[in-house]
């Protein structure tokens, strides 16, 4: 970590200006994140002492709650970072904070989220973690998130609790004060020290993760069976598959946190073969999302090397903390296709319940676990598996929280995400992961998952050998989804309340909605429909069940004469700027039909706005 003092310790901002930074803040339970740069695509590693100083008392509020859980484990974090170039002068700010509050801490430097979880997770010693990032935000963006000894970022249910906490501290001057200058009063040979420990921890995390990642895959539970039981039903499996077929896997990094981390060995050392690029901590080439632009790199990397090789069946771009890992397939043709964010959350869940099939351990009560927006060819695929699905709200603490909710109830959950980001969570994981999505993929190549799927979906399967992956996808349910980050898919409709919104948007639907019912009973065998609103882990059906904030998704489901979802309408407002996003998903491969009601969707906003 570079440990040097952006700013003099006497050196600090006012309630003003304070009070000007927070207001730029987005503050949920995803996260917390600034544009900490002049822009937002701002490389500058420089940050103010205003921006400092709220990163000190936001670390001091996560701090105090920190000391009241979990009693039987040692008050000590870990904390690490992204990629970003801000990323030591937060990490320092908070170290700063946790250590005047006479907690103790393990520095990872450049760790990716589902390292630092999943050490946290395991590790006895450390009651919490705080990992510095601003995900899949541009350069300029950083942020920070934290959680408990459960390796998962905190839920809502307290961080909302907790962004209060912080509101009412950061402009209060008399209050603010003097933690910022205990903060500061810590010396710079403590920093040094975690400095120096630093290398060992990120060692023994890297250690821990991989481990853990394997035991994701195989459906062992860390801990729970012994390390010959993954050897012997697992690892020499995959690998005597790898052997007799080989699989051959490219990976764009972009100089993300997963440069540091067990990618570059994990791959090979299971049979697979690898090419990285853009491989070193820091070497952001391209953008940092990895959708659209920001997979065409790791796409031309896969066609490249499958011309000389065959076997280079498959590739993957991460964001920058590394939790994000959209997918890129060869077709038939030669080329490279990447999939919608969707897709990739739609394959993974199909893997992921035809393993639980093949290894006989099925049980009665199985359920998924999604959010408002996900597409509806995840209620197929359930069906397919004997699976019940439940929907919550949008963030990964509402989607992880309802998951443990369904487990208190004797449910199995054998995986769980948001489909509008494509993102799948693997239990015991607590976030999603690219070594999850790729595993899965390894998983349907090695082992042939396809032929469960087969059975389970009652379809038949072409003849010849074994599917090539980018064959597999076609074999999923089709639909049409335009996601939420379509120009179609955004809207402003300045500073109306949300809840009124809402409100005049549910009046005003029984009287529009007749002409957008009859085209999708014509096209789609819709026989009628229902709103559900969503609000943390609860989903409640019918108009008006809303409660708080009412800031949750609203969700109008058409359904056929068999109850199938068959096509549906989302919208969320922003609970930090003037924007509804939007969302439209329709069954089969109509993308008129989909621009058509997303359209209509647009057009009632509006008309809600104004009335």
């Amino acid at each position: 970590m570079n440990t040097i003092n952006h700013h003099s310790s006497g050196q600090f901002s006012t309630s003003p200006e304070r009070e000007t930074i927070l207001q730029q803040m987005v503050l949920s339970a995803s996260g917390w994140r600034l544009c900490f740069g002049t822009d937002q695509d701002s490389s500058s590693p420089a940050i103010s002492p205003a921006q400092r100083d709220l990163v000190i008392l936001g670390a001091t509020v996560f701090a105090r709650h920190l000391k009241d859980h979990d009693p039987t484990r040692p008050l000590t974090v870990a904390i690490a970072t992204d990629t970003r170039p801000t990323g030591p002068a937060i990490a320092e700010a908070a170290m700063r904070a946790f250590l005047a509050e006479g907690i103790s801490l393990e520095w990872l430097g450049v760790c990716t989220t589902p390292e630092i979880l999943a050490y946290t997770k395991q590790n006895d010693a450390l009651r919490g973690f705080f990992y510095v990032t601003a995900s899949h935000n541009p350069l300029g963006y950083n942020g920070f998130k934290f959680g408990l000894s459960d390796g998962a970022v905190l839920p809502g249910s307290a961080a909302w609790g907790l962004i209060d906490t912080f509101r009412a501290l950061a402009p209060n001057q008399k209050e603010a004060l003097p933690v910022l200058e205990q903060a500061m009063a810590v010396s710079r040979k403590v920093l040094a020290e975690l400095d120096q420990a630093g290398p060992a921890h990120k060692e023994a995390a890297r250690e821990s993760y991989r481990r853990f990642a394997l035991a994701v895959a195989s459906g062992t539970p860390p801990g729970e069976e012994p390390e010959s039981s993954l050897e012997q039903e697992f690892l020499v499996p995959l690998r005597r598959a790898l052997a007799e077929r080989p699989l051959g896997i490219v990976a764009d990094l972009n100089g993300s946190a997963r440069t540091t981390s067990v990618d570059r060995t994990l791959f090979p050392w299971l049979g697979a073969r690898l090419v990285l690029q853009n491989d070193e901590p820091g070497m952001i080439r391209n953008q940092i999302l990895p959708e659209g632009p920001g997979l065409a790199p790791a796409a031309q990397l896969l066609e490249r090397h499958h011309r000389q090789d065959p076997a280079f069946q498959i590739g993957y771009a991460p964001d920058n903390d590394g939790d994000r890992g959209n997918l890129i397939f060869m077709d038939k043709t030669g080329k490279a296709v990447s999939l919608e964010a969707q897709e990739v959350f739609a394959l993974v869940v199909t893997a992921e319940l035809a393993w639980l099939h093949r290894k006989g351990e099925a049980p009665k009560r199985v359920c998924l676990v999604a959010n408002g927006p996900t597409s509806s060819r995840i209620d197929e695929i359930a069906d397919w598996f004997g699976a019940t699905l439940f929907r919550a709200e949008v963030g990964e603490a509402n989607v992880i929280s309802l998951a443990r909710e369904k487990q208190d109830q004797g449910w199995c959950v054998p995986v769980l995400g948001e489909g509008s980001n494509g993102g799948a969570i693997v239990p015991p994981a607590t976030v999603r992961d690219p070594l999850s999505t790729v595993l899965a993929m390894m998983k349907f190549h090695a082992f042939s998952l396809e032929r469960i799927l087969a059975e389970r979906c009652q379809i038949t399967l072409p003849p010849g050998g074994p599917l090539l992956l980018s064959e597999v996808v076609n074999l999923l349910p089709r639909y049409t989804t335009i996601e939420t980050d379509d120009p179609l898919a955004k809207m402003h409709v300045g500073s109306c309340s949300h809840k009124d919104l809402k409100a005049r948007y549910e009046s005003l639907v029984p009287r529009k909605i007749a002409p957008l019912e009859r085209e999708l009973a014509e096209t789609l065998g819709v026989t009628t429909w229902e709103i559900w609103n969503y609000e943390g882990t609860r989903a409640t059906r019918g108009p008006g069940n809303r409660t708080a904030r009412e800031t949750g998704g609203l969700r109008i489901a058409f359904l056929d004469d068999r109850g199938r979802t068959r096509a549906s309408l989302w919208m969320r407002g922003s609970g930090t700027e003037p924007v509804f996003r939007i969302l439209a998903d329709c069954a089969g491969d109509n993308r008129p039909l989909a621009e058509r009601m997303i359209r209509w969707q647009r057009a009632l906003v509006q008309e809600a706005v104004e009335t």
